[in-house]
């Protein structure tokens, strides 16, 4: 345990209480996106196929203690909740790996002007605590080209204009044959999608999808 946590005991970033920064009881609240009621009745929201995309899978329902904790995460400048988000979403990756076999992890990029508000990509941390615990390998070959509005208000088709030419490859990075892009929160599947389209066209064959949690 660091020092300032033993002088400065951190507080849960789901309920505010002191004890860790993601205590055992807002953990057990996660609710998976995928219920099992839904299974083999109704479409799995947990689960993306798209025309780029070959499948993403969500870990959990954005909602209560984890949509606190991936705001504080996002918005709060709190990079230390990366570890312990990716340690409670690791087995959903798991259930994904089991179909795409050990890939290497893309995280899906910010807008330099964005990384600079917040200090980090969150996108980044999660893709590494996550592949530190999966032993898979990170390759971060994609930058955000333009900076685009603030996507929560708009529907798939406005997401997908928004983000029209945002995506590039890195100067001189080439994809890996076969990968899976990382993204906190996955809502329409536009920017996995519009990463996935930039990924393909550079080299890629096939590009899977993980995220924390679906927000429907």
């Amino acid at each position: 345990m660091a020092l300032i946590d033993v002088l400065l005991p951190p507080s849960c970033a789901g309920c505010g209480r002191y004890a860790s920064l993601l205590c055992d009881a807002c953990r057990a609240s996660f609710r998976s996106a995928s219920p099992a009621a839904a299974t083999f009745v109704q479409a799995d929201p947990a689960i993306v196929v798209g025309e780029a995309l070959t499948l993403a899978i969500a870990a959990f329902r954005y909602e209560g203690a984890l949509r606190r904790t991936l705001q504080r995460l996002k918005y709060g400048g709190s990079a230390r909740l990366a570890r312990p988000l990716a340690t409670a979403a690791l087995p959903a990756l798991q259930r994904l790996l089991e179909v795409s076999g050990p890939l290497p992890l893309v995280p899906v990029p910010v807008h330099v002007v964005r990384k600079r508000e917040r200090g980090y990509n969150q996108a980044a941390l999660l893709a590494g605590s996550l592949a530190g615990t999966a032993q898979l390998p990170v390759a971060d070959v994609l930058r955000r080209s333009r900076a685009t509005t603030k996507q929560h208000r708009l529907d798939r088709a406005g997401r997908l204009r928004n983000l029209r030419d945002a995506f590039a490859m890195a100067r001189g990075a080439r994809p890996p044959p076969e990968l899976i892009l990382i993204d906190d929160i996955l809502t329409t599947s536009a920017t996995l999608e519009a990463c996935a389209s930039v990924l393909l066209a550079a080299g890629a064959v096939r590009v899977y999808g993980f995220a924390i949690a679906r927000e429907v």
